[in-house]
């Protein structure tokens, strides 16, 4: 069935629409392509389904589950997070709107509004907030082992490694916490444009230095030890005659390989920079604000026109194009082996040939819709649907 829907929802990824759900009821001004019609190569199977809250409803988000310590791990918007085994039995929950010091929360109930993460590591699950909280819980009980407020909303997940939690909020604070006490070590402020998406990239911490895409459309390298600004590299130049035209946030998670950094902006490029001497080995003009992967010699890309493309990362040379999802909606990819996935917001999910884009496979998963992309581990691929529906996929 054709759906006609606004682009991407971009008046809800705007910085200053707050708690804009995705869905409005403004005037639709571009066509959904249909589901794609082929035969499947393989099926899927669903080993089990789990429930997690309610999700992040019709919110833009991007959390995601993680799967670490042979356990699963997902969270609510509104609160909830949970672990489960790897046969989906829950091990234990936390309700982060229960929690007694959190006074503070807005609205008629409370709400964690949980929205960066979740991330793991030092057997702990990090974790951010709307409400300007950073939350270290313990991975095997779920206890808050710390809290710590930050000066603005954390939309994007921490980065965590060498004993430091680095978050940046949605008014431009780039903050660094003690991963074990939480306790603050540096904040600096980064200048904001005057309008901006309503999401953030994810930090990367790399060899005693942070990798941060901003919101001005260029990427900055920091030292962890104190946030000093080392070097940066525009990706795109504002242009046009509204604010909206010339939004340039580098919203995508960046890939490091080695010393080679790619990135990509909104209204932007999609470039190539090595870190060890700030020097652009190409670019190549594609606008995105989903996360990018890679395998191989490939980076995949998911454009704002919900395009997908692999690009090969050494010279940023086109390699396929797959354009039958057309405003769908679509998550970013992740790689499965020899295939790339991606979800839309009808939610089906749909295998495409690593080597060709061509479509081999596709499942409907939840009506409620995808919304960020699968989670492949070595055991299964986890899916969570906009309704909090978590499930754990096996393909055969």
């Amino acid at each position: 069935m054709v759906k006609a829907w606004r682009g991407l929802g971009l008046a809800c990824l705007l910085a200053g629409l707050s708690a804009c759900s995705l869905f409005n009821s403004e005037e639709d001004v571009v066509q959904m392509a249909p589901v794609p019609e082929f035969s499947n190569q393989f099926t899927v199977a669903q080993q089990w389904q789990a429930r997690v809250g309610k999700g992040v409803d019709d919110y833009f988000s991007t959390l995601s589950p993680v799967v670490a310590y042979d356990t699963i791990f997902a969270a609510a918007r509104f609160g909830e997070v949970e672990a489960l085994s790897l046969d989906g039995k829950r091990l234990w929950k936390q309700d982060l709107s229960e929690v007694e010091s959190n006074n503070r929360f807005s609205g008629n109930t409370s709400n964690a509004r949980i929205s960066g993460g979740l991330v793991a590591a030092y057997q702990r699950i990090y974790l951010g907030t709307e409400n300007a909280d950073v939350f270290a819980l313990s991975a095997e009980t779920g206890e808050i082992v710390w809290q710590a407020k930050v000066a603005g909303e954390v939309l994007a997940a921490p980065a965590v490694e060498d004993s430091i939690v680095v978050v940046i909020t949605s008014n431009g604070h780039l903050v660094a916490l003690d991963a074990h006490s939480g306790e603050q070590r540096w904040d600096i402020k980064i200048d904001q444009p005057t309008l901006s998406l309503r999401s953030k990239a994810p930090a990367i911490i790399s060899n005693g230095a942070v990798v941060l895409g901003r919101s001005d459309g260029k990427v900055g390298l920091y030292l962890l030890n104190n946030g000093q600004l080392v070097f940066e590299s525009k990706l795109a130049q504002p242009k046009g005659s509204t604010e909206i035209d010339r939004i340039v946030d580098v919203d995508s998670k960046p890939v490091l390989i080695g010393p080679q950094l790619y990135a990509v902006a909104y209204n932007g490029n999609l470039v190539s920079v090595n870190l060890r001497n700030g020097e652009e080995a190409w670019r190549r003009s594609y606008s995105a604000y989903q996360d990018l992967a890679s395998a191989g010699l490939s980076l995949f890309v998911t454009d704002v026109s919900d395009n997908v493309y692999s690009i090969d990362r050494t010279n940023g040379v086109e390699r396929w194009t797959q354009s039958l999802l057309s405003y769908r909606i679509v998550t970013g990819p992740a790689v499965d082996g020899n295939y790339v996935i991606v979800g839309d917001s009808e939610g089906y999910l749909y295998w495409l040939n690593r080597d060709t884009g061509e479509f081999v496979s596709k499942i409907l998963i939840d009506k409620s819709g995808l919304y960020v992309a699968p989670v492949v581990s070595a055991e299964k691929i986890i899916v969570q649907a906009r309704n909090g529906k978590l499930y754990a996929l096996d393909r055969s």
